[in-house]
């Protein structure tokens, strides 16, 4: 057993066998934000004032918020109305322009990349805690993003889900590999040959590998920013450095959310995958022990810390 201090989660985490609801509202976003789009008609300024970041106007923006605020705190009230307006308009901005997409080839790709990378990662962190870290990941790169296109391509229109999604491959790589099961050893030591195979549960369908996928994203941004350039020279669909700093978003955002359920940073994840997984085995109608040695096994645990963490969470995909 481990002689380490027992901390206790603040965070429940509750059983992840359930469909990803958060993911396919997102999803849903992609093709509603393209329809309220298109009914406003060919109106290219519409669109790029609503839907892009444009250093320029993005730097009178910012210049006339931060004098108002300046206003504010110098003792005019009434300032902070337009400090209130500039921030709701901030908000509405990051939205549009992380689910923004040219048409409808591009709303069907950004729909399967955000199916990709969210759905995998709701079914671990479940879909409230998720959503947050989509709502970060739409609003705070923009701010990083807002300081590279003004101080490097101030001249450019940056727009779409590049951002959001760089979030999410971030976070995803907060947890280790999942280990797949061999449930025909499960079946032999009971001596249970007429046992109907599992039926996968909803974990299992929306898992994908990550580095097949991450190539996927990489092949498909870097081809989407020379198509972009080419086809519509004002559009740029990344940017390199705001990038790097949303996938380091991504990663810290859900390690803090892994620490506060699990009260471990270091191995968190870990404690996570190792329940999940026990409750796996035991649905395969074993016991306890045989539940504690196959998971100990696919995960090259020593039986006792996993003995630890499932007494901790009492059996159950939750911390309590």
């Amino acid at each position: 057993m481990s002689n380490s201090p027992t901390v206790t989660p603040k965070i429940k985490f509750d059983a992840q066998n359930v469909i990803p609801i958060a993911s396919l509202g997102l999803v849903f976003m992609f093709g509603l934000n393209y329809v309220m789009a298109a009914s406003h008609g060919p109106n290219l300024e519409k669109w790029l004032t609503n839907s892009c970041l444009m250093g320029v106007s993005a730097s009178k923006s910012v210049d006339t918020a931060f004098s108002y605020l300046k206003l504010a705190f110098s003792g005019n009230g009434a300032a902070f109305v337009p400090v209130q307006q500039a921030f709701i308009d901030f908000i509405t901005f990051c939205f549009n322009a992380s689910f923004a997409s040219l048409d409808v080839q591009q709303v069907a790709v950004n729909c399967f990349f955000m199916w990709a990378f969210g759905a995998s990662l709701e079914q671990r962190i479940g879909a409230g805690r998720f959503f947050m870290i989509c709502i970060l990941g739409s609003s705070l790169p923009w701010v990083l993003a807002y300081y590279e296109v003004v101080s490097r391509d101030p001249i450019h229109c940056y727009y779409g889900p590049f951002f959001l999604f760089c979030v999410l491959v971030g976070a995803t790589f907060v947890f280790p590999p999942e280990k797949k099961i061999n449930t025909e050893w499960f079946k032999s030591s009971r001596g249970n040959i007429f046992a109907k195979p599992p039926e996968g549960d909803l974990s299992t369908r929306y898992q994908f590998k990550p580095m097949l996928f991450l190539v996927l994203f990489i092949a498909y941004e870097v081809g989407m920013y020379f198509w972009v350039g080419k086809s519509y020279p004002i559009l740029k669909n990344a940017l390199i450095l705001s990038g790097i700093g949303s996938i380091f978003i991504g990663y810290l955002a859900v390690s803090v959310v892994v620490w506060s359920a699990t009260g471990s940073l270091k191995d968190g994840p870990m404690r996570l995958m190792c329940v999940k997984m026990y409750n796996d085995i035991l649905r395969l109608d074993v016991g306890h022990e045989t539940a504690v040695k196959g998971t100990a096994h696919a995960l090259g645990l020593p039986p006792e810390r996993v003995k630890e963490w499932i007494a901790k969470q009492k059996g159950k995909m939750s911390v309590r």
